[in-house]
């Protein structure tokens, strides 16, 4: 059995490793593929092969774009043979297999077509699905040795919507809990008091108000926007979860606004508010929807002069947006600080330093460390015990 890889360069190739196949090939038609696997340039290659799997990232600039499968699967629609077993081992929208296999077989001349999806759903957990059970049984048997479990579903496009489901449901919570923060500030609530027992029933699990700066989540949950688009549905909850996530950098906007008003008799025009952290990735992937830049603009339009923090986003970026890029020793000359993400140096902030105000966009601070300073975090009404207003 032979199987062919038709990667590009951003392919994993070691963890086909252990694939259950008598033979595995690479197809590289560039030159450009580093792997110890045996490689072949021409497309006679697929005419031979008993499978082929699609490893093409589809996610570019942190948009879903599949034309590279497009131009994938026009390369080889002249040279695949009837049993041939195609599989799509690559994160894309639901129905994109569905438009693959329309290249492939423009004219519906394969009666049967093998095809198949895969991907990660978690860390241990790979899904798979297959046109009909042959290409079923044939996946799951060529990837039973990837150390993975896999898990299967009866379509396709059932499997291809998995990861997105995920993170819209990350990015739904969210907004319900960031939803809650602002409503729960005007009524003197303390959210986080409220989060941390109603969590106590087993059914439930709010996360605390925070802003959306994973990538994949505000990518994923996008994506359900544009396909209930594409296909004339709507889907009010995504967006308004969208909406609401981005809302929070305006809200905390607001915050600061009111904090160095109400405690320091500054308008926003007089003061330098130093934020801290642009993403939770490993890099900035995208500046698009991103919570922590929209705050920033929002603060630059408006005269304010911003400080930022953050070791994984570049100077160019940040001057970009107007703002400075500062270390974090220079955090306290500023007369606001204001968290964005939590990381274990900026849970070590040092409250004596502190001059003027903090705002964290999630609870990361103990209350009695941080009592003589001016500090709030979105959703946590800092009341007295006891205290009515």
């Amino acid at each position: 059995m032979i199987t062919v890889i038709y990667p590009d360069k951003d392919t994993d190739l070691e963890r086909y490793s252990n694939i259950n196949s008598d033979e595995i090939i690479v197809y590289d038609n560039t030159g450009s593929i580093n792997t110890d696997f045996k490689k072949e340039n021409t497309v006679d290659i697929f005419s031979r092969a008993d499978n082929i799997i699609f490893t093409q990232n589809c996610i570019i600039n942190e948009k879903y774009d599949i034309s590279p499968l497009k131009e994938a699967c026009n390369i080889i629609c002249d040279s695949i043979n009837d049993d041939t077993l195609m599989i799509f081992d690559t994160k894309v929208p639901p129905r994109t297999v569905y438009k693959m296999s329309k290249i492939i077989d423009e004219y519906e001349l394969i009666p049967d077509i093998n095809l198949a999806y895969t991907t990660i759903i978690k860390e241990d957990t790979r899904i798979i699905a297959g046109r009909n059970e042959n290409s079923l049984k044939r996946t799951c048997n060529l990837y039973e040795n990837m150390n993975k479990t896999i898990k299967t579903t009866k379509h396709i496009q059932t499997a291809e919507m998995i990861p997105l489901l995920q993170n819209a449901y990350k990015d739904t919570l969210i907004a319900l809990s960031n939803q809650m923060a602002i409503l729960s500030e005007a009524l003197t609530i303390d959210l986080i008091d409220v989060i941390d027992i109603a969590n106590m029933n087993n059914n439930v699990n709010i996360p605390y108000p925070q802003p959306v700066l994973k990538q994949e989540i505000v990518r994923d949950s996008s994506e359900i926007i544009n396909l209930a688009n594409e296909y004339g549905e709507t889907v009010q909850l995504s967006e308004t979860s969208r909406n609401t996530n981005n809302y929070v950098a305006y809200h905390m906007a607001y915050m600061a606004e009111k904090e160095l008003f109400l405690k320091e008799h500054l308008a926003m025009f007089e003061t330098t508010v130093a934020i801290l952290g642009i993403t939770t990735d490993d890099t900035l992937k995208t500046q698009e929807d991103n919570a922590s830049l929209i705050l920033i603009d929002d603060f630059v339009q408006r005269d304010v002069e911003v400080w930022v923090h953050d070791d994984k986003v570049s100077e160019d970026i940040i001057e970009a947006h107007g703002a400075k890029k500062i270390s974090l020793d220079e955090i306290y000359d500023a007369d606001c600080i204001i968290v964005m993400i939590d990381t274990p140096e900026y849970r070590n902030i040092n409250p004596s330093k502190i001059e003027k105000i903090i705002i964290t966009a999630l609870p990361l601070f103990d209350s009695e460390k941080f009592s003589n300073v001016k500090y709030s975090s979105v959703g946590q009404y800092r009341l007295k015990k006891g205290e009515m207003l």
